[in-house]
């Protein structure tokens, strides 16, 4: 037995992809932490501190324009860097400071704006920290094992999520508010501050030097950016119609967005315990969901698993512009949760089938920026169309509007 044991502390002391790996769910499970308090619960926070329709839609879509604007210089400063972990690390350094003056909101004049201020801010290095971190992985992770570690990482992620988002929301109903929300943004500034250090500990593979070398670069302006991806595009139109396909379904996921929150609060009046409840529905069904999601995507093809788990989603809103109850809802919300598993995985699976070899970081980049225009134009779209025909009508609009996209992703993505 002990001759067993110390071979197995052989090869982990040998592998450094085995580290690789377990480092990698140990971060994401801190990410989990910080999904289910900070990620679940500040636009509620905002809510409750008197936040309009419209800033509520500002919080997504003033980042997503950040995005826009800096995802392919940040693409740019990434390729720059030989060493894909450090430039990981400083930029996510960058991002995940600014989560702790969300703990202090309610000592600032005008809590909602100072909100919206950190939250557009968060954005500018998250630019360059979210593609850092998908090339890092590609780097990191084989062809041959990205899959499993994919799955396994959305599957621990989802269940600590899960998780922390009931216990929070029972937390804060039982906690005198604001102090009850400062709590909750503290300990997942401090989770995603220890998610860092355990970034730090990742090493390249034997075969990639250990250097921090970076190349000089020049930022390109916005209108040499744009005529890049025009290039690109024109070089590769396969992929331009897959991105005008993801921008299109992408619109329709953000379109209604904010207005789930937004119903459920003001609307339904829901307690934090149940909105969190909902939550959770949706996270646990979607953890759980993960390796049935992994044994069609075999039998199925990317593709026409894609097609099953996107129709699910599609008709998510409309359900649930129809339901009042919170026995209704919080149910219902696993079904979403359900196909969204699928919808996560596959999307990401059916990128990586795009993705040049000696350009992912600009692939990415520009799969980042389309996204990012969605983002930027749904939430806006979402709130300032529910002013004027209410949130039923507008919750019908991103279902069709998800269907169409589904329609010209399937028409895009090979077999």
């Amino acid at each position: 037995m002990d001759g067993r044991i110390q071979k197995l502390k052989d090869r982990w002391r040998e592998s450094v992809l085995l580290r690789n790996i377990a480092l990698l769910y140990a971060e994401v499970a801190l990410i989990g932490i910080l999904n289910g308090t900070i990620g679940v619960y500040l636009g509620v926070f905002a809510i409750r501190l008197g936040a309009s329709n419209n800033l509520i839609g500002l919080l997504s879509s003033l980042p997503a324009l950040i995005n826009v604007l800096l995802m392919y210089p940040a693409s740019q400063i990434v390729n720059s860097w030989t060493n894909k972990i450090e430039i990981n690390k400083w930029s996510f350094l960058f991002t995940r400071i600014l989560y702790l003056p969300l703990a202090l909101v309610p000592y600032f004049p005008n809590p909602p704006i100072f909100i919206l201020i950190v939250v557009t801010l968060l954005a500018i290095p998250a630019s360059v920290a979210n593609i850092a971190l998908n090339v890092m992985f590609i780097e990191l992770v084989p062809s041959s094992l990205r899959a499993t570690v994919v799955s396994n990482r959305l599957m621990l992620i989802m269940f600590i999520q899960t998780f922390f988002t009931i216990v929070v929301g029972y937390f804060l109903d039982r906690i005198l508010f604001p102090v009850n929300f400062q709590i909750v943004m503290f300990v997942g500034f401090l989770s995603s501050m220890i998610s860092l250090y355990l970034m730090t500990l990742l090493k390249p593979p034997k075969k990639s030097a250990l250097s921090n070398k970076r190349y000089p670069i020049e930022l390109s302006s916005m209108w040499t950016q744009f005529k890049d991806i025009y290039i690109l595009f024109k070089r590769d139109p396969h992929y331009m119609k897959y991105q005008l396909a993801t921008f299109i379904y992408y619109l329709g996921l953000y379109v209604p967005m904010p207005l789930f929150s937004i119903r459920m609060v003001k609307e339904l009046r829901f307690s934090n315990f149940v909105v969190g409840l909902t939550n959770t529905s949706g996270s646990l069904a979607t953890a759980i969901s993960y390796p049935y999601w992994g044994r069609k995507g075999k039998k199925l093809g990317v593709k026409r698993a894609l097609f099953w788990s996107n129709i699910g989603i599609s008709f998510y809103p409309l359900i649930f512009s129809l339901l009042r109850d919170s026995s209704q809802i919080v149910p219902f919300s696993a079904v979403g949760g359900f196909f969204s598993a699928g919808f996560s995985a596959f999307m990401y699976m059916a990128l990586l089938l795009f993705l040049s070899q000696d350009k992912k970081a600009e692939y990415l980049a520009v799969n980042g920026i389309i996204t990012s225009i969605s983002l930027t134009l749904g939430p806006i779209l979402g709130t300032q169309l529910s002013r004027v025909i209410g949130t039923t009508p507008v919750f019908f609009i991103g279902t069709l509007i998800r269907l169409i996209g589904t329609y010209l992703l399937l028409k895009t993505i090979p077999n």
